[in-house]
């Protein structure tokens, strides 16, 4: 029985990992990224392999045999690196604005990092043709000027200043595009509650 399930995890790790493989082909035909199945085909060959006693010490070649299994070992150390960085460890300051129906939360880190995350309560319309977002979210840079802070690179030549006027913080957002029909990620004129 070990044998016939040490055979169909060979199959099926085998299948994806030819995938994974195949979709490095598919993304340069395409001209767009093709996706892979990270972990699953590299673990399957190695349980696969790994019922095999006289192979058994070469078990673990199964992760090496698998690309999405590879992309995801090397990308583990920037994925631990950016979750570090936005970790409340390394929050320096946040701000929060709630106008009732959009709830925008800034945090800046350490390092010069921030994230936005707004949500809409209800959900508003982003696209003529009737999507709706509930969500949405940024990454940038930021820096600390004389008036309060200044927050760039989350979008092409958007900036945004939180300026503090005696303790009271507000928002002033440059560069946005004003031919967007939908301004639902508008930052401009935000009332800010300093939460750290």
């Amino acid at each position: 029985m070990i044998i016939i399930l040490s055979a169909v995890a060979i199959a099926l790790g085998a299948f994806i990992a030819l995938f994974n493989w195949y979709s490095i082909y598919a993304s340069q035909r395409a001209g767009r990224y093709v996706s892979q199945t990270p972990l699953l085909g590299g673990l399957l060959l190695v349980l696969g392999l790994h019922g095999y006693l006289e192979i058994r010490i070469y078990a673990w070649l199964g992760i090496l045999a698998d690309y999405g299994t590879i992309i995801l070992i090397i990308a583990l150390p920037a994925m631990i690196r950016d979750a570090w960085s936005t970790s409340f460890a390394n929050l320096v300051h946040r701000f929060v604005s709630d106008s009732g129906y959009r709830h925008d939360d800034i945090r800046l880190f350490k390092r010069g990092k921030f994230t936005i995350r707004s949500e809409h309560e209800p959900p508003v319309p982003c696209t003529e043709y009737g999507a709706l977002v509930v969500s949405s979210g940024f990454v940038g840079t930021w820096r600390e000027e004389s008036q309060g802070f200044i927050l760039e690179g989350y979008g092409e030549n958007r900036v945004l200043r939180i300026r503090n006027d005696d303790g009271q913080y507000r928002t002033c957002e440059d560069n946005y595009p004003e031919d967007r029909e939908f301004p639902v990620d508008r930052f401009d004129s935000l009332k800010l509650k300093k939460l750290k």
